[in-house]
């Protein structure tokens, strides 16, 4: 799985009514059962006024979800209506944590750096709670210490020792869940068209060349299956599996993706398009036709626009698209 580091827009904690795991990126979320283990998941989008946010935090002691946006805090019942407060600035001492959690009794803890952690009454007055020692507690320490997740303290079954795991319709919600679950991504150029000169003079050809060009949706259709689209008018869950794609290809390559960015081609469904070419063939010569593509595992994803016409049966060295970051 990718690390935060990697990915600082994932946002995973409890609430009264389930667990959920925030994509601002996707600008939705899923409402999960009390264990990663079920299929079953909420899929929502996030109101307007939640996007964007820095941190996203919640309990299932506290009534709201709270999100950090801008210095200030904003408390909502959910994620997909207007938060149910006016926005309150932050204390200067609540500003600038690497991770926000609500805890027992009402309060907050904060980690402001690597092995420092505090807990507060009031995100907005700063007001410290005497009580509560979080640095003392075993979750907090893991909390701190963990590279997988803020919020599973302890994933075993208690009958037969073993760890659970995370559902696939669930671990590919994650960041790099893809690449886990159908392969990592590759990016290849593919050999579309060979055009013969058999004559002995040279021939400048101009000629239409038929591509298959856009998203195989067909082979991201098992993503989010499983997913409830709670909002008659969200984008349904095949939508968010092609943006899941372009996420994963955009993951460095050592969580399953390519490093690229390839949110500028054609995401629709894949279809056949006629790409005019001109190149000039040497006597008895031969001119091979590439199209770049992308995928997961064995298949092919994207069918990208971008061709290339060599003399060498040898693939095209150049990568057609730009990096991620």
């Amino acid at each position: 799985m990718a690390p935060p580091k990697e990915v600082p827009n994932v946002h995973i904690f409890s609430t009264r009514a389930g667990d959920v795991i925030v994509r601002p990126d996707l600008n939705c979320y899923l409402l999960l059962p009390l264990l990663p283990t079920s299929p079953s998941a909420h899929l929502y989008p996030l109101h307007p006024s939640l996007r964007a946010g820095e941190h996203y935090f919640g309990s299932r002691w506290h009534d709201s979800i709270y999100v950090i946006k801008d210095n200030k805090v904003l408390e909502a019942q959910d994620l997909h209506t207007a938060p149910n407060k006016e926005a309150r600035r932050l204390h200067p001492s609540c500003c600038g944590g690497q991770h926000y959690f609500a805890i027992t009794g009402g309060s907050f803890g904060i980690i402001l750096s690597p092995g420092s952690v505090t807990a507060v009454r009031d995100l907005s007055t700063g007001e410290p709670d005497s009580v509560t020692e979080p640095g003392q507690h075993r979750w907090s320490k893991e909390k701190m210490e963990s590279h997988q997740s803020y919020l599973y303290w302890q994933l075993r079954d208690n009958f037969s020792g073993e760890l659970f795991s995370f559902h696939p319709g669930i671990l590919s919600f994650l960041p790099g869940g893809l690449g886990l679950i159908k392969g990592s991504a590759f990016g290849i150029w593919e050999l579309v068209d060979t055009i013969h000169n058999h004559s002995d003079a040279h021939v400048t050809k101009r000629q239409g060349i038929l591509l298959k060009v856009g998203c195989a949706k067909e082979k991201l259709a098992d993503i989010g299956n499983e997913w409830i689209a709670s909002v008659s008018d969200f984008p349904d869950p095949g939508s968010i599996a092609v943006a899941l794609a372009k996420a994963q290809f955009a993951l460095p390559t050592q969580y399953g993706g390519l490093g690229l960015n390839a949110k500028e081609e054609k995401w629709e469904g894949a279809r056949e398009e006629e790409m005019g070419t001109q190149f000039t063939l040497q006597p008895n010569q031969v001119a091979y036709v590439w199209q770049y593509q992308l995928g997961l595992g064995t298949e092919a994803i994207l069918f990208c626009r971008k061709i290339q016409v060599t003399n060498s049966r040898e693939p095209p060295c150049e990568i057609p698209l730009p990096p991620s970051s």
